[in-house]
């Protein structure tokens, strides 16, 4: 019941806010239709390249009912993150009434505000367990070169 509890309340400190994302997850940094890239998990430890004024949209699945979330660690100065949300995994099952649990997908979008070369890095994990120095389940790192 505990575990439920804090899960529920991972759930309320990401605001429940679903976010559009493609149909699947996508393995490479692609362009969405609406021309934000898209950094999906098999990006972790590649790079992209984008122009100022640009979006990016990282997105990770994670387990956010049993407390697991992911969280930014790092990153450059010339990326705002601008904002973040969450979709299922599995919307067709989760998306039924009174069905609770399970995967889903964080995301973090940013813009680029100036040109440069850094790395964006994200930690998966429990807050709690993170703060009290725990190593974190999953790290994900991107290398983001923003041209002028």
């Amino acid at each position: 019941m505990r575990t439920l509890a804090i899960g529920l309340a991972a759930l309320a400190l990401l605001g429940g806010r679903k976010t559009e994302g493609p149909d699947t997850q996508i393995n490479a940094a692609q362009k969405l239709a609406d021309g934000t890239f898209y950094a999906g998990a098999d990006m972790n430890g590649k790079s992209v390249a984008m122009a100022v004024g640009d979006a990016l949209r990282v997105e990770l699945e994670s387990i956010p009912t049993a407390g697991y979330v992911w969280q930014v660690a790092g990153q450059p100065d010339f990326l705002e993150h601008v904002g973040d949300g969450m979709r299922a995994t599995d919307p067709e099952v989760q998306d039924q009434p009174g069905y609770t649990g399970g995967n889903h997908y964080l995301s973090f979008d940013f813009r680029a505000t100036a040109p440069g070369t850094g790395t964006l890095t994200l930690v998966e994990g429990r807050p709690w367990e993170l703060e009290a120095g725990e190593p974190p389940e999953g790290n994900f790192a991107l290398t983001v070169t923003v041209t002028g």
